[in-house]
């Protein structure tokens, strides 16, 4: 584990994910346990490679938030753009009947929060390790398609959400979405509360704008959209001369105290 983290971190989240849905026939609810796979694994592997030391740089990603209010607006108000865009693109090509703001369930809005147990192992561990070696862009795609892969048994187990939906659709939104995550992880110090924040608003503003769209001609039609912007934000970061300053080590996370 020691040698190789990030392939360790990985399987982790892997395993400590997909042991839960066998169990979603009794209870499709019991899926939001498996929310916090990747935060487990993230938490183990800090504690086996770096200690307790390891553990609080990881955990101080999630209350930096002094980062300026524009990403807090770039966090919450690009998705919610990318899936209105979506649906004005879906009424153009017939297959949406008109433009509504859809009504939100309650697990919804408790999904917006719980992704936390998602992004702090994408963001929070894997990314910055990534990024010790790769390209802004090389690391995102790499995370972008290990995420979708984590989602892989939505796709195949039945009454999962995504269950017969085009998976190969999905993990191209993953890398995507991955890119410009990636772009906003650069500019917000590395910052999981921002990550958390940019990942619900896909989830939400999706339920609010495409919840009557068939699922995989929403899948492919937020692939050509996020497409866009993911393509002019990796074209930025292939010219960027960030030299990842705000990409900080295991130990340069700053206090957001």
């Amino acid at each position: 584990m020691r040698k190789h983290p990030l392939v360790a971190f990985f399987v982790l989240a892997y395993l400590l994910t997909w042991w839960i849905y066998p169990l979603l026939k009794f209870s499709p609810f019991l899926g939001i346990f498996g929310l916090f796979g990747p935060a487990l694994a993230a938490i183990i592997m800090a504690a086996v490679t770096e200690g307790k030391a390891g553990v609080k740089v990881l955990l101080r990603r999630v209350v930096l938030w002094r980062v300026g209010l524009p990403w807090y607006v770039i966090a919450l108000g690009l998705p919610t753009v990318l899936s209105l865009a979506t649906a004005v693109v879906a009424y153009l090509a017939g297959t949406l009947d008109f433009l509504r703001v859809g009504a939100l369930a309650p697990i919804e809005l408790v999904l917006f929060v719980l992704v936390v147990g998602e992004e702090l192992g994408w963001r929070g561990y894997a990314l910055p390790r990534l990024l010790e070696k790769r390209s802004a862009l090389t690391a995102s795609m790499i995370l972008g398609i290990l995420w979708g892969l984590w989602h892989l048994p939505t796709f195949v187990v039945p009454g999962t959400p995504q269950y017969g939906l085009p998976w190969t659709a999905f993990v191209l939104l993953t890398i995507e979405y991955s890119i410009l995550m990636t772009w906003v992880f650069l500019h917000t110090l590395g910052s999981v509360l921002i990550a958390t924040l940019f990942h619900g608003a896909i989830n939400l503003s999706q339920g609010i704008f495409l919840g009557t769209v068939e699922g995989a001609t929403r899948y492919w039609l937020l692939c050509i959209v996020y497409g866009v912007a993911a393509l002019i934000v990796a074209i930025a970061l292939a010219r960027s001369t960030l030299r990842k300053p705000a990409a900080p080590t295991r130990s340069q996370v700053p206090d957001s105290t």
